[in-house]
This record gives structure tokens, C-alpha cells and sequence, in this order.
């Protein structure tokens, strides 16, 4: 029975034939070799799948092999694992497509799903839309107890001002050291 094996950290220059003759030298008999390339570049990506013939070769060829250099470069030699399963989860977060007689999620530039209305906050009107809301959580009656503005916007601190004086003082010479320290 065959086994596959992953044969990685490959050089980007190197061929089947130096591959073939790497795997020969430790008499190990492949039926198949497949270096991986660059769907957009059409490069080799540094890695390979071979087929030996036997268990027993496979075997061989991760003991004796692994770790040699190849086109000057220490390979990695290992049991390939199984590929993923179509539709299975896949790494980044992707949804599965719709099934049949699903329709397609949308709310791009044509507006919501029809018959789906937008979720709505605890004012009554949807998130985002609408005047500013009363009452706990709204934005009437914000800073009207400190005697700030009544448009609902909050104060914004005072700025702290640097100790240091600016270039145009020093140039004037009308600064002076104080002694203390700023902690920038």
C-alpha cells in the first residue's frame, strides 16, 4: 500500500528530478511526486506531496531523509494528513452558501430584505436613525446638571500644556528653566 508524505521547506528552485534522485539515493521507490505552485505566480511554494510505493519506503524515507539538505536547504519530511472536507469550517470566519430556495443575504446598496424590518432600540425608532432620545441611556438632560451646555454634548477636558518652551521662545531667549521636569 502507498503512503503519501509531505515533503516541506523545499527550495523554490528545486525539480521532481532532484527530489527523485534524493529519495533514490536512500533506495526509497516513489510512484508520485507533486510540488506545490502559486495558483497566480505559477512558482513552486516550497513544499511537495510524494507517493512511495510501500509503507516500509515511507517509513524509511522519514527516518533517513528528514533533515537532509536538498538544494541547499534542510527538508522536512512527514506523513501527509487527510485534506479538510469540502464545506467544512475554514480558517477567516466564512459562511457556508445559502441552500436551495434560500434567498441571498443583502443589505448592500439596495436597501434591507424585503419584509425584514431593522432591529429597534430602546427609544422605539431604529439604531441610528431618528432624533436624540429621552430618558435613561439618552442624550437630553446630559450635562444640563453641571451647568455645561444643553446640545448634549459632553465638555472636553482641559489640555495639559507642556513645561517646555516652544522653538520660537528659544530663539527669542524669553523662556525660563523652572527646574521641574516634564514626564512625556
Amino acid at each position: 500500500m502507498a503512503t503519501r508524505l509531505f515533503v516541506g521547506n523545499l527550495s523554490y528552485s528545486v525539480t521532481e528530478q532532484e527530489l527523485r534522485e534524493a529519495f533514490r539515493a536512500e533506495k526509497v521507490e516513489l510512484r508520485s511526486i507533486r510540488i506545490a505552485m502559486d495558483r497566480d505566480t505559477g512558482r513552486p511554494r516550497g513544499f511537495a506531496f510524494v507517493e512511495t510505493e510501500t509503507d516500509e519506503g515511507a517509513r524509511l524515507a522519514i527516518e533517513k531523509l528528514g533533515g537532509r539538505l536538498v538544494a541547499g536547504r534542510a527538508i522536512i519530511i512527514e506523513e501527509a494528513q487527510a485534506r479538510p472536507v469540502a464545506g467544512g469550517p475554514r480558517p477567516g470566519g466564512s459562511r457556508p452558501a445559502p441552500g436551495p430556495g434560500v434567498p441571498p443575504r443583502s443589505a448592500g446598496p439596495s436597501g434591507p430584505r424585503p419584509g425584514v424590518s431593522p432591529p429597534l432600540a430602546p427609544g422605539g425608532s431604529p439604531r441610528g436613525f431618528g432624533p436624540p432620545r429621552s430618558g435613561p441611556g439618552g442624550y437630553e438632560g446630559r450635562g444640563q446638571e453641571r451647568g455645561g451646555k444643553s446640545d448634549g454634548r459632553r465638555e472636553r477636558p482641559e489640555k495639559k500644556r507642556s513645561t517646555r518652551p516652544k522653538p520660537e521662545e528659544r530663539e527669542r531667549g524669553n523662556w525660563h528653566w523652572s527646574g521641574i521636569l516634564d514626564d512625556d
